[in-house]
């Protein structure tokens, strides 16, 4: 997943590539098309530390309803999401 790979959230993702297509062009390439710079891609981080500890992405309706699932799932679980938003 991106958002792991790279260490910020999808929405940040979706930033950088639009300051920096060519860059992300190539990194899309490189991990075989499975890098993709949308919000729905969201890091979860402990909650007492603020250590990632994983990601979780959703995909199946626009993407800010697919972040705002994310966010209410990692929540849910007492655990702190990071959307990559500033």
């Amino acid at each position: 997943m991106g958002a792991l790979g790279m260490g910020f959230g999808s929405r940040a993702l979706n930033k950088r590539a639009a300051d920096n297509p060519i860059f992300f062009n190539a990194l899309s390439d490189l991990a075989g098309g499975k890098m993709v710079p949308n919000p729905g891609g969201v890091l979860i981080r402990d909650s007492a530390t603020n250590e990632i500890i994983g990601a979780v992405g959703i995909s199946g309706d626009t993407s800010d309803k697919d972040e705002v699932c994310c966010v209410a799932g990692i929540e849910k679980a007492g655990l702190k999401a990071d959307t990559g938003a500033a």
